[in-house]
């Protein structure tokens, strides 16, 4: 009698940007043809026959005793595949009901044959090659995107690109703060962004300092936008005008009065056209010039007793 076929891939985490195990499971539910669901919802729906896909190590302990607890409810009616061994009572009873057991690599599967002769033993395919998304004429650099922002203006930047028929492609810097994660709005909003581009984007993931310094130096403008406009601390914008690259943000009445659209920085809602790259130049250096006032020197002293 063959075995049954799994009806879903049942993960504990389920983000695939943040969790190894996410993103091996997401990509295995892909080539199965089969949805991936949280792991407390293995059962649910109708669904008899789960794949379960686990790292017991990630799971807190009250959520792993659930699953234990489950699990021995539905003995012989899911499959098992382990991404790592802690040789516990608790994970013993969880290989032991299960209806296939499949080991991560091959060391893995070794372990586990004293208990289950059948085990199998598997691999993790890595990133397949994925295209390129070419080369750009025009290079846009943003920041910070794991906070929550509009893509608003992103589309409108894009939009404005676009109709210039000159190859453009945007950058992402993507940093959290200590303490936080990336939450559903990110992805939503980076969805939207790349969909907005034509998908010309690079997730470029945390930059050091100095990779931060090349790109500026390369790019052909920074975009920032925020939910009120930009202030004189924000960092991200400050440094771009300091390298002097050319930004385009938005401004409102209590921006610094030396943020001038158009002379050392651009507005996004006073935009009808892309600036061309002569322009992108000009700005740029005189921004270059007008924040260099503002560097840590100047602001010792003004915090100076």
């Amino acid at each position: 009698m063959s075995p049954r076929p799994d009806d879903v891939v049942a993960s504990y985490h389920l983000n695939p940007y943040t969790c190894g195990v996410a993103r091996f499971n997401a990509s295995l539910a892909a080539a199965l043809g089969i949805p991936m669901v949280p792991l407390a919802d293995a059962w649910a729906d109708g669904r008899s026959h789960p794949l379960l896909s686990i790292k017991l190590s990630e799971m807190r302990p009250p959520d792993a005793r659930e699953l234990g607890r489950r699990c021995d409810e539905h003995r012989g009616s899911y499959s098992l595949l382990l991404h790592d061994l802690d040789d516990t009572p608790l994970e013993e009873a969880i290989v032991a009901g299960a209806a296939r057991v499949i080991g991560a690599n091959a060391v893995l599967a070794r372990r586990m044959a004293a208990r289950r002769p059948d085990v199998v033993a598997a691999f993790a395919p890595g990133l397949a090659p994925l295209p390129d998304v070419g080369d750009a004429e025009v290079t846009l650099l943003t920041f910070g995107m794991a906070h929550k922002v509009s893509a608003d203006g992103y589309r409108r930047i894009a939009a404005l690109v676009r109709a210039t028929g000159r190859p453009a492609v945007l950058e992402i810097s993507t940093a959290l703060h200590q303490g936080t994660d990336f939450d559903e709005e990110f992805f939503s909003v980076a969805g939207e962004i790349t969909a907005a581009f034509g998908g010309r984007v690079r997730f470029l993931g945390f930059l050091a300092d100095p990779e931060v310094s090349r790109r500026l130096r390369a790019s052909s403008a920074v975009v920032a936008f925020f939910s009120g406009g930009v202030r004189e601390n924000n960092t991200s914008v400050m440094g771009a005008l300091a390298h002097g690259c050319a930004v385009v943000t938005n401004l409102d009445a209590d921006s610094p009065p030396w943020m001038r659209h158009g002379e050392t920085i651009f507005d996004v809602g006073r935009l009808d056209a892309f600036p061309s790259d002569s322009d992108l130049r000009r700005v740029g250096e005189a921004a270059r010039r007008a924040v260099a006032a503002y560097d840590f020197a100047a602001l010792a002293r003004l915090v100076r007793p």
